[in-house]
């Protein structure tokens, strides 16, 4: 054998042998180790994939950019001491009832010790897009700019002297008057209406109080103060109001039961025809007046999530009611009997109707129509003209379009210039000659106030909350889901 074929059968030789290891005990670690990796490649997986997408954000009160927030959130390292407005996590826009819960029915016996109530730690953490946004600074801002025209500034301003009136002149036990609890509850609507909670940096105190008040005068029956007076009806149904705004715009526990107790008062109130009257009697006589606040109360009940028995009943109810009350042929709403009754009357209809879903029914439309001609004037104001101009202005800002154009050139610069240096308004009343009833002068500068401030507020405060729910399609409900943000 020469060298030539040495070389050759040594290197088929080595070939052979080193084929023979990897058939062998080498080739068998080999495969494992191969068998090892590729198990951990098939195990490992993007939990990124498998979670669903959560939009975080950090809102301030006071913001006003919010995308400046976010771009600093990586930055902040300690996020305790920012809170928002909480808004619930079980509302729905469809008029079918809420979702149960497994918080007390009204009926159950719920005794709650007010000095335990922790009503800072208790606010929740959870924030809705959508509703109530328009409380928030940016919203404010949004509404004001979209909606106010050249009064925005002048109706911002107004509102927060207001606050600053009513914060000044909140009682030791947190309560306004006359009328404790009826005055109360509309002051905790006007800093609620603004977006001010118990969280609020400058008012929150003053909130917690007014808050605390208004439980302490529920009774065990579930009523704000008693019903056995005509007036304590009225005081009722804005109390529920109120506690039922602060509960959708806070989450605190102890709130709904409350709510829920009061909301029971009002439907065991309800006439058999839809509507109320003073004391809650179910003779023949009914009030429209009265009515109002309890849709208003029963209405924000429902968007902050109660599941009273009988709520949605009580909604269809009324629409019946309020529209056996009406005049179809000139479009006023009567005031205990079908007929023309006042603008501040036909203002409340047509409100109430808009907020049961009623915002394209020909009984909204005529309404509507006889407003038309409604001035705000203080030199020739209507009878009650702070309450009239409080329910015709959110009537024709529901409808929108040239009506609200109009009424809001005249109603944001008439209430503006005349709001009182230190804040507070008398109402126009006082300019109505030989009219005793219909002045307001009465009720007091806190009654003045809060409804001049209320409906400056109406900018941006009912968007989209109230909303009319029953002219929605499905398909445009879903395009303005919820969203959850938490912080």
């Amino acid at each position: 054998m020469d060298a030539k074929e040495r070389e050759e059968f040594l290197r088929k030789y080595k070939l052979k042998r080193l084929m023979e290891h990897l058939t062998g005990p080498i080739g068998s670690i080999i495969l494992h180790v191969l068998v090892i990796v590729l198990a951990i490649r098939f195990m490992v997986f993007d939990a990124s994939d498998k979670m669903p997408d959560i939009e975080v954000m950090v809102v301030e009160p006071d913001a006003v950019d919010l995308e400046d927030f976010e771009r600093e959130l990586e930055k902040m390292e300690d996020l305790r001491d920012l809170t928002d407005i909480a808004m619930p996590t079980d509302v729905s826009f469809e008029m079918d009832s809420p979702t149960p819960s497994d918080s007390p029915s009204p009926s159950d016996d719920v005794s709650m010790d007010l000095a335990q109530l922790n009503i800072m730690a208790d606010q929740s953490p959870l924030v809705m897009k959508g509703l109530f946004a328009g409380r928030s600074a940016e919203g404010r801002s949004s509404g004001l700019g979209q909606y106010a025209g050249r009064w925005a500034q002048a109706v911002d301003r107004a509102v927060i002297r207001a606050l600053e009136w009513l914060k000044r002149n909140q009682a030791a036990d947190g309560s306004w008057g006359p009328n404790k609890v009826g005055m109360t509850g509309l002051g905790l609507l006007t800093f609620l209406a603004h977006g001010e909670t118990t969280a609020s940096k400058d008012y929150g105190q003053t909130v917690e109080r007014a808050i605390r008040f208004l439980l302490s005068q529920q009774r065990a029956d579930g009523s704000f103060g008693g019903t056995e007076s005509g007036p304590a009806v009225y005081a009722h149904a804005i109390a529920t109001y109120a506690i039922s705004e602060a509960y959708g715009l806070t989450r605190i526990p102890d709130l709904k039961p409350a709510m829920d107790r009061a909301v029971d008062v009002i439907i065991k109130g309800q006439q058999p025809g839809g509507l109320w009257d003073y004391k809650y009697d179910k003779g023949a006589r009914w009030d429209t007046s009265v009515a109002g606040w309890q849709v208003q109360a029963i209405k924000a009940a429902y968007i902050a999530g109660s599941d009273v028995p009988g709520l949605k009943e009580a909604m269809d109810k009324a629409v019946s009611g309020f529209a056996r009350s009406q005049n179809i042929e000139t479009g006023r709403f009567g005031y205990s009997s079908v007929g023309n009754g006042s603008d501040g009357v036909t203002g409340v209809g047509v409100l109430c109707m808009q907020l049961l879903g009623q915002h394209r029914s020909r009984s909204v439309q005529a309404g509507l129509n006889a407003m038309r001609e409604f001035k705000c004037d203080y030199r020739d104001p209507p009878s009650w003209p702070m309450y009239a101009w409080y329910y015709i202005t959110q009537a024709k800002f529901h409808n929108g379009g040239q009506l609200w154009n109009a009424w809001n050139n005249q109603f944001a610069p008439e209430l503006t210039k005349n709001q009182n240096e230190d804040g507070s308004w008398t109402s126009a009343g006082q300019n109505l000659k030989g009219d005793s009833h219909g002045k307001e002068v009465n009720h007091g500068p806190v009654y003045s106030t809060t409804l001049a401030a209320l409906t400056l507020t109406v900018y941006y405060r009912f968007l989209p909350t109230y909303k009319p729910i029953a002219v929605e399609s499905e398909e445009d409900a879903n395009k303005d889901d919820v969203t959850i943000q938490i912080i």
